[in-house]
């Protein structure tokens, strides 16, 4: 069920610690909160999300007011014994005007029953709908509502947990919201698929207590992991360098405290075999003049990528100036014996070459070498993951 008011605040948690949706169909305090009604906000246009499969439900507000008729401004009181009409206007002209010419009358709500719209699971994803009371469209009881596909958006959720590294509710055995509840206002079906996903990886022991368990996932010597670890190794592309992050098994998916290595490692030889929790972030895009890289993000919601600075890496590492890798990354040829400039033995590469780079990288993506999260999440939208947790 979509409740045409979301979900409660303050949040009505279900048996499994989830909070339910908000049925109300009721005039809003425009001051404190309204409806989504289509108007441009931070993101974009602000609609209400509906699921396929699933009915987008009106019903008569719980409390009745304290006082009785109509308030100021025309806002005209609802209560739980009230009679509310639900309309499907016919566009977001008329929606916006509160104009009914067209529109369709669904049904009304009464004290014993509710308006539902269902969308199956053949509805196309992305269409719009609006609905208004005819009697209150004027004072803001009207909703814009855009379709989503329920499986892509349990699938990105779900997606979350299996991140690596892994989230602090894994950490600390928290996959059933006890500890840390869900945030309230994101829908019941993220937060569903999320706590499933959670669960399937999970690893409860005495970490539990110390917020240091690793997810199955994220260790060899488990089944799961193990499949995991040889499936990411399985498309790694040794040529494209990057960070090995998390080496020592301390970051989360959000704390940006692991540690990073851009010189030693390749995409085969960063992964939980080799450390429980690393994680290996290929670089997308070169700077071959500057001897940089842009190679992942250290969080899910970190606003930059993280720069690889090959010039400062020791020089008999792998991805150091004495072997060829990184020149072959590059682009451009390794400096001969006279193009080294005699400063003592010290070899700086991050002076260009006479040569011409070549933009070997501009049009990379993570497919190169999939990071944890490029094999289960192809896309979650900001606003919308942003906040998950």
């Amino acid at each position: 069920m979509n409740g045409a008011n979301s979900t409660w605040q303050p949040a009505r948690l279900d048996d499994t610690n989830i909070n339910t949706e908000n049925p109300s169909w009721t005039v809003p305090d425009t001051e404190l909160w309204k409806y989504p009604t289509g108007e441009m906000g931070q993101y974009g246009p602000n609609y209400k999300t509906q699921y396929t499969c699933s009915k987008l439900t009106f019903c008569n507000p719980e409390n009745a007011p304290e006082d009785s008729g109509d308030s100021a401004g025309g806002r005209k009181l609802v209560d739980a014994f009230s009679q509310q009409d639900v309309w499907k206007l016919a566009s977001k002209e008329l929606f916006d005007v509160c104009d009914f010419t067209g529109a369709e009358l669904l049904g009304t709500t009464s004290a014993t029953s509710c308006v539902e719209v269902v969308k199956d699971d053949l509805t196309t994803e992305g269409e719009k709908s609006y609905y208004a009371s005819k009697e209150n469209c004027e004072a803001g009881q009207k909703l814009a509502v855009a379709v989503a596909d329920w499986e892509s958006i349990s699938i990105q959720c779900a997606a979350i947990a299996v991140h690596t590294p892994a989230s602090s509710r894994i950490r600390s055995c928290d996959c059933d919201f006890n500890k840390t509840p869900f945030s309230p206002r994101y829908a019941s079906l993220c937060a569903k698929a999320y706590q499933e996903s959670c669960f399937k990886v999970m690893q409860p022991g005495d970490c539990c207590e110390t917020s240091t368990c690793f997810s199955t996932l994220e260790t060899f010597d488990t089944p799961e992991g193990q499949e995991y670890e040889l499936a990411r190794r399985a498309n790694c592309d040794d040529d494209i360098p990057g960070n090995c992050y998390n080496m020592e098994g301390t970051a989360t998916d959000v704390s940006a405290d692991g540690s990073t290595d851009c010189c030693s490692q390749t995409c085969s030889s960063c992964g939980s075999e080799v450390a429980s929790g690393a994680s290996f972030e290929p670089c997308t895009s070169n700077t071959p003049d500057a001897m940089t890289a842009s190679c992942g993000k250290l969080t899910r919601y970190s606003p930059d990528n993280h720069i690889c600075d090959f010039s400062k890496c020791p020089e008999n590492s792998h991805w150091g100036s004495e072997k060829e890798s990184v020149w072959k990354y590059m682009g451009i040829n390794k400096f001969t014996d006279k193009e080294i400039p005699n400063d003592g033995g010290v070899t700086d590469i991050a002076k260009p070459t006479t040569k011409k780079p070549m933009d070997m990288d501009a049009n990379k993506s993570d497919s190169g070498a999939p990071s944890s999260v490029s094999l289960v999440l192809s896309v979650l939208s900001a606003g919308f993951v942003a906040a998950l947790l």
